[in-house]
Formats: structure tokens, sequence, C-alpha cells
């Protein structure tokens, strides 16, 4: 029944009989190494007629040819006849030894149906092996379109490396040769698509058949491509099929939804190349335009589904991880399928996503391996998420696909703010301390959450290894404190008022300060205005003109005290609630226009030493007064004419209260009236108050060599709510006492000419005038002079400007007051 039984009976050329292979009288055992039909000879007993050149290959259609040669050449030759393996594969293990039949018998045992059997006989594992490549499938179960041992391993020419021949290839080229332009219509109704030939020689699928990749095409057509489907590329990428089709690409497919991306939609159809190719579309530093030719604002991608990032092509262009790839040419740069995975894209609610919040820190560990050591071991770690309380990941601070460098002012700006979106009472207390306030004034090298609690390793200050535990703390503060002792460290960072004793107590001592004094010169200010208004009725205020006799109010030095004084405590006021109102945007403005907070910081600390200054230079001034009046201490300083409050005070207070309310006449002031002696002593108060507070805050690490470090908290409140009464009060009660009040208004330039018109004090200052007089020195202090109007000017418009300046420092501090929040 065999080929050759056959050929013999009728009589064929050449057909073999017995003795042709086993020989006529010497017939001896195949076991016999001597014998033709021994195991090594078998090739060359076969390759008698089956070899180049013989009369068989002639005489017959034998669509196999060089057998010999090729045997020798295949892994089966080389086992055989290089390392003497007998156990190696020769032609009668797999033809058979007598029933040796045609490829094309179904009966053979080379025939496709039973080829993988025949193999099998020595691969006894082939059938796993095929299970596990392809699709789970074996070539009986769908004959053709499932291939079998032979069409990846050539018959004969067997080897370690996939060396297939494409034989079909050239017969579907006929038709879709994209070179031949006179194949345009071969067939009624059907444009011929052209495939460019050295596409597929430079693909990575150069070596596999069309056919194999194009399993519908059936002989029984006319044409035989006429029905084709989308290639199942699952035949051969079973494993990665079956991830692709558990993926969101994959199972949208599944849904038959057309606009699904399918393997060929990334890999190419004929020119699919290999990753590692530079010119593949799947190539690393491709693979970002790749992917976000759908994932892009109004790609395809947001129109199929809803997804979280709409526009994450261009936001990663924009972050380090794009940046390091187009600008630089980092191929290690992150890129789409290094956290969303080659094949298995989930989106993030997904528990088997690799961006899911529960996955994300494992899947950013690929590269950034260290610092997922450190925080997973640090108390941010998603390990101690519990059903009420999911930690933070990777993400939630550095976002998904907008990933700033660190160094970055955006991002270090950004820190807090992440933060503070979990924790936001800690947040609200840090943007209350020094830090926290330049931070928002926008100092990109203030003291942020990372720089003390860390970045990664976040650990609570009770752990021995914590940034801010009692272990490490004093090194965490000389990392911008380099004098920081263990009692610097003392300052209560995070602290309200409610949470310590002495915050309770300076907060709401300070606060009721606050209020009393605004309280009582404000209803002061309000009882005042109508007798104001009457008297500037009675008294039209007209500038003098030509010589005039003045009163000498002021000499020079206390006028330039003043200057310095006005001058000093604009810039202290304007960059003291530029600070203290940090999160307003006007604040900001400020800081901007003052060269940024340092440079705020600067002028702040200049003008302090301004007052300083002043401060000293005054005092100087009433130790020479006090020696030149020959007085004791007790008398200079509780004297007529002194500043200090006497009983007087007391007696005009009460009669300015009655002359307000209409129930007396006006008093008669003498030289200081009480609400200029309050002026003058706030002063003296604020100078102590303000500046030892200050003083505190500027040299923090000095102080609390004597001090607990929580008296920086306390010098905190007092510099801060003083300095508000201070400002608050200058700019409401004293402008109008000196300049806005009715019988003043618009301006009292005495301070600046240092002169009163002598009628005008007779009016105002009764008292002192009658004393002036009976005491025979009034010709002493009354000159007769007239100021220049460009001199009237300059002194108005500079005061105008100071006036205007304090003004709308009101309006901002009551506007941030009342509208400010964090």
């Amino acid at each position: 029944r065999g080929i050759h039984g056959v050929a013999f009976k009728a009589n064929a050329p050449y057909a073999p009989d017995c003795k042709e292979c086993h020989g006529t009288h010497t017939i001896l055992s195949s076991q016999n190494p001597n014998s033709r039909t021994y195991k090594m000879n078998i090739p060359f007993l076969c390759g008698n007629c089956h070899k180049e050149g013989a009369p068989i290959g002639r005489l017959y259609n034998i669509t196999v040819h060089n057998i010999v040669e090729n045997y020798s050449q295949g892994i089966h030759g080389k086992g055989l006849f290089e390392k003497g393996l007998l156990v190696t594969a020769t032609c009668n293990d797999c033809h058979g030894n007598h029933l040796i039949l045609a490829a094309s018998d179904k009966g053979s045992s080379v025939a496709p149906k039973h080829v993988a059997q025949t193999c099998m006989k020595c691969h006894a594992s082939i059938e796993k092996t095929h299970k596990k490549v392809i699709k789970n499938e074996l070539w009986e179960d769908r004959p053709g379109a499932v291939p079998a041992c032979t069409d990846c391993h050539p018959p004969h020419i067997v080897k370690t490396e996939r060396n297939e021949e494409a034989f079909s290839n050239n017969s579907c080229l006929v038709c879709h040769d994209q070179a031949d332009k006179t194949k345009k219509k071969l067939f009624k109704g059907d444009t011929i698509i052209g495939i460019d030939a050295s596409h597929i020689a430079n693909s990575v699928h150069y070596n596999i058949s069309c056919v194999k990749c194009h399993t519908d095409v059936s002989s029984k057509f006319e044409r035989p491509c006429q029905e084709l489907k989308r290639v199942d590329c699952s035949n051969c990428h079973n494993a990665v099929s079956n991830v692709y089709f558990d993926s969101g690409h994959g199972k949208a497919f599944l849904d038959h939804r057309t606009d699904a991306p399918y393997c060929t939609d990334c890999h190419g159809t004929h020119q699919t190349k290999s990753k590692f190719d530079d010119t593949s579309p799947t190539y690393r530093s491709a693979v970002p335009k790749l992917c976000g030719g759908c994932h892009k604002k109004g790609g395809q991608a947001n129109l199929m589904t809803e997804l979280k990032e709409v526009n994450a092509y261009s936001d990663y262009t924009t972050s380090i991880h794009g940046k390091g790839l187009n600008e630089k040419g980092l191929l290690v740069s992150a890129i789409c399928i290094d956290c969303h995975t080659a094949h298995h894209e989930l989106k993030e609610a997904d528990s088997a996503s690799s961006v899911n919040p529960s996955n994300i820190p494992g899947t950013c560990a690929k590269c950034h391996k260290s610092i997922y050591e450190d925080y997973i071991n640090s108390d941010h770690s998603i390990r101690d998420n519990t059903s009420m309380l999911h930690y933070p990941t990777c993400t939630t601070c550095h976002s998904a696909h907008v990933i700033s460098e660190i160094d970055q002012d955006k991002f270090m700006n950004e820190i807090t703010i992440q933060c503070g979106s979990c924790h936001q009472k800690l947040s609200e207390t840090y943007k209350e301390t020094y830090h926290g306030k330049a931070y928002q004034l926008g100092d990109m090298k203030a003291a942020r959450c990372s720089d003390c609690h860390g970045a990664h390793k976040i650990l609570k200050v009770e752990n021995p290894d914590s940034k801010v535990g009692f272990k490490n703390i004093v090194n965490t503060c000389k990392q911008c404190h380099s004098n920081a002792t263990l009692e610097f460290t003392g300052y209560l960072t995070h602290a309200t008022h409610n949470d310590n004793d002495v915050l309770f107590y300076s907060f709401w001592g300070m606060t009721i300060l606050l209020v009393s004094v605004f309280a009582f010169f404000g209803l002061h200010t309000l009882i005042w205005l109508p007798q104001s208004l009457n008297q500037r009725k009675k008294n039209k205020h007209k500038l003098p003109e030509g010589p005039v006799k003045y009163y000498r109010r002021f000499n020079k030095r206390q006028r330039f005290t003043h200057l310095l004084v006005i001058l000093s405590f604009l810039l202290l006021a304007l960059t003291g609630m530029t600070l203290k109102f940090a999160h307003m945007e006007w604040a900001t403005f400020v800081a901007n226009l003052l060269g940024g907070v340092k440079a705020a910081g600067n002028i702040h600390r200049f003008a302090a030493v301004v007052t300083f200054g002043y401060f000293t230079f005054h005092l100087l001034t009433l130790f020479q007064l006090r020696a030149k009046a020959g007085v004791s201490v007790k008398e200079f300083i509780f004297g007529k004419n002194s500043l200090m409050f006497s009983k007087q005070d007391i007696k005009d207070l009460g009669a300015s209260i009655k002359w307000f309310f209409g129930l007396g006449p006006r008093p008669e002031y003498g030289r200081w009236t009480y609400w200029e002696k309050f002026d003058y002593m706030a002063v003296f108060w604020g100078v102590a108050v303000i500046g030892f507070s200050g003083l505190i805050l500027w040299f923090p690490e000095f102080f609390t060599l004597f001090f607990p470090g929580w008296v920086i908290n306390v010098a905190q409140i007092i510099h801060s709510d003083e300095a508000l009464l201070a400002t608050g009060f200058i700019f409401t009660i004293h402008f109008f006492n000196t300049h806005l009040r009715p019988e003043s208004f618009p301006m009292d330039t005495v301070i600046f000419t240092g002169h009163v018109p002598l009628e005008e004090y007779k009016k105002d200052r009764p008292r002192e005038y009658q004393e002036l007089v009976e005491s025979g020195k009034l010709d002493s202090v009354v000159v007769t002079k007239e100021f220049s109007k460009p001199w009237l000017r300059t002194i108005r418009f500079f005061g105008f400007l100071f006036l205007s300046l304090g003004v709308i420092m009101v309006l901002l501090i009551v506007y941030s007051l009342l509208m400010g929040v964090y």
C-alpha cells in the first residue's frame, strides 16, 4: 500500500523492492552497525534516491527537494552525524519503514492531521507546549487555522531558529503587489489592497506566510481572499491575547465596538516591527504619540468612554517623564506602557489595574525602588489602609500625567496644598506660622511640610526614626537654623491658642486689649464728631496768607523724629501687614512689588532698626532736657508739661465727654491733651512690646538659649496683634484726632512746619496760652513768619501721600479681616 510498493507493482522505473534497502545475501539486523538499515545509515540509504540530481527527482513530481542535504544541516542531522545521537530522528521515524505514504495522503504519518502525533513519538510534551503558545488549541481541532509542527518547523530543515520560507506569499502578491500598477481592479466591484512586499520582508513576520495570519483564505471562492476578516493574532500570540481580551481595550473589542483598538492599530499590519526597532510605532520613544492618538482632548478614547484623564497625551508631554523622553532623549523615562502595561490597560477603579491606588506604589517602584521602600515603610503606606481610611499613593501627591520636577518652583509650591488636602487642620496652623506665611507669599525657600517631615518616609513624631522625633528634630531644624538647640525645637509648630495655656492667655490678653482700645476710642471718636462739625462751622478753617504770628509748638529735633516715625511706621505696617495677611492676593502683589518675601523682610528689619534708632535718640534728648531743666527724674516725668498721664487728664476726659453730649463747654486744654498723651505713651509701649517680641522672632536661636521654645509662639501672638492694634489705631483714631476731624480737615500741618497760627492756638489750647502769658514766656515762643506756597504744597503733597497710604492700609486690613479666608 505504500508509495514504493504501488510503484513496484506498476513496474515504475526506479521503484525500490526489498533488496534495494535490505540487500540480498548480506541481510543484517538493523541493530548491526554494518547493516544498511542501521540508524546511522538510514539517511544515506534513503538518500540514494532522494538527493539532489538523483533520477527520482527528475522523473517524478516530488515537491520536496535536496532531502539529504537539508536533513544533514538540520538539528536532527547534526544530532546524528555530528554528535552520534542514535535517538535522533531519521527518515523512517517520521515516514515509517514500509508503509510510506505521500504527505497528501490522509493516512500518511506526515499528513497534516497526523504530523503532531508523529512528532510526539520523540517530543512527548509538544501538545502541552503547543496549547500554551497557540490559544490553547491543537492543529487537529482547527486544521489550517491553527499551525501544526511543520508549519513553523519545515520538514528536513528543522533548525533551532525559525526559518520558515513564505511559500504562499508569492501567490498572494500576484494580485496584491503594490509595485504592480496594472493591478487595480481584478474582480468586479472590489478594489485590490496593495501590499508593499518590502514591508513584509522587513517585519518581524518575514518568515510567516500570509495564510498563517489570514486563515480564512479558501480555494472554494473565485478569489480565495474575498471573505477575509480581521486577522486573529491569538493563533500565535495566545498568552498576550488573553491578557489583551481582559483589558479595557479587549473588552471593548469583544463588545463589538468598532472604535476599540486592536493589535494591528498599534503594531501595524504588514509592517509589524519589533519594539526594539526605532522605526516601530511601539518603540519606546514612539509609544506616547501612539497612545496619544486616541488619549488626547477630543480623541477617540474620550468619545467611546468616560475617562478620568481627558488630555493624557498633552499632560504627559509637559511632565518630567515626557520632557525626559522628548527633550533629553532619555529612553529610560517612563512611558505609557510602563505604568498602564502594554496589553492589560484597565481603568483606575479596577482593582486589577496597574494604576489602581492599591497597585500604584508597586507600579512606580519599577523605576523608583528606593523611594518605594521609604514610602511602604512610612505612615502613609497603603498597607495600613482600612475600609474607612485610605492613605495617599504616588499619584495623590504627584498626579498621574502632569508630574513636575521636584526642584521646580511649581512642584515646591504645590506641596503644602497636596498635604493640606488631607491634613486640613495642620495646614491651617502651618499657614499661621512664619514659614506658612512666607510660602503663601511665594517664598520657595520657606520650609514646607516635606522639609520637616520628609517626602516619602513620613513617620509620626512618636517614632524614633521620624525626622520630627526627639532624636532627629534638632538636626531637622538645623537644615535652616544652623544654631538650633533642643530648647529651640520647643517651638510649638502646629499649635493654636487652644492647645497651650500660655498661648491661650497671651491670645486672649492681646485680643481684649485690642478690642478695648478700639472700642473706647472708636466710641470717643463717634461722640466727638458732632461737636467737631460745629467747631468747623464756627471757625472757618482757612489757610493764613502773608506774615502771620505763629506759636512754635515743635522744634526741629521733634519734627525730624516724627518724620522718622512716619517713614519707619509706614514701612513696618506695609511689610508687616503683608505678612500677617499673606493669604490675601493684595499681600502677594505687595510682596512681589517689594522684590519678594526676603526683600520685604529686609525692609521690615531695616525699619525696625530705624525705630530703635529714633527711640534711642528721643531718650537721649529727654535726658538732655532733664539735665538742662535741673529737676529730679520724678519731677521731670510727672511735671506739669510732661507727657505722662496726670489727674488733669482725667478731668479733661470727663469735661470732654460732657462737651461731646452738649452738657458743658469745651474744655480748656493745656499743652498736651489726654489723647495726645495716649499716642505718645503708645509709642513707648509699642516699641517695647513689638520691638522685644520682634527681636525674639528675628533671633529665635539666641533667645531660646534663655527661654523655652514656646516663647517664640507667644512672641508671634503679641507681635502680630500689637502691630495690628498700632497700625489700625494710628491710621484711624490718630489720623482722626489730628487730621480728619472736621475742624482740622483736610490736614493739620503743625507736625511738619512746627508752627501753629497764634489765634488758632489760643482757641485750641487756652490753658497753656494763659499760662505762657502769666509767666511772660509767650514772646519767646511766638514768631512772625510767612511760609512759601511751594513749601506748603510740598508739605501737603507728602502729608496727603502718607495719609492716603495709611487709609489704604486700613481698608485692606478691614477687607482682609472680613473677607479673607484660607
